[in-house]
């Protein structure tokens, strides 16, 4: 015959569960100054920010996935401009270099506004699509929240910045303590991994 459980301890609150098996009770973690830490709380997880070279390769892998549609985009409009142009090209027709050199500046303002439109879009979501292979994000540095559109604009401004003295504010990253190349500073953002 069994023995009936013990009743509740005063004051209304249920008794602590019972050991693990074999009746070993883990001790509560301690918190910094060598005090348990309050029941229902637990650290922290740790922060591990994307570092230099796995962001680069990922980088890699988006201008791949960016230049691809244009190189074929690019063959397109230059078989057609081609054809175009070697039917009412003539030795003195300068109207065909200039319809070429039009069709130049539109694709390189095409090529531009993807660019940025990919960046801007996939960072204010999170991650681009060759982040997504590393598993790496932009987050918010102090939030870890997404950064919108707004702010991943801002920057890719500050891409564009980081590139003008000789790519230091991107090679910034391998040195600062939090992984933050100027485009992340200037936005105040971070690179998470994991």
């Amino acid at each position: 015959m069994q023995n009936p459980p013990p009743p509740p301890p005063p004051g209304g609150y249920s008794p602590p569960p019972p050991p693990p098996p074999g009746g070993y009770q883990p001790p509560a973690p301690m918190q910094p100054g060598g005090y348990p830490a309050p029941q229902g709380y637990g650290y922290a997880p740790q922060v591990t920010y994307g570092g230099f070279w796995i962001r680069f390769v990922a980088y890699i892998v988006d201008a791949i996935i960016i230049v691809v549609p244009l190189f074929i985009l690019a063959v397109i409009i230059g078989v057609a401009t081609g054809v175009a142009v070697g039917v009412s090209n003539n030795s003195n027709n300068t109207a065909g270099t200039a319809a070429v050199s039009g069709v130049q500046v539109l694709f390189q303002i095409i090529s531009f506004l993807v660019t940025v439109g990919y960046f801007v879009y996939f960072w204010g979501t999170g991650s681009t699509l060759g982040m997504r292979l590393f598993h790496l994000r932009v987050a918010d540095s102090t939030t870890g929240a997404p950064i919108g559109y707004g702010r991943a604009a801002l920057r890719y401004l500050g891409l564009i910045i980081s590139t003008f003295v000789c790519y230091i504010g991107l090679i910034w990253a391998a040195f600062d303590g939090r992984k933050q190349g100027w485009h992340d500073k200037i936005a105040n953002t971070v690179v998470l991994q994991g």
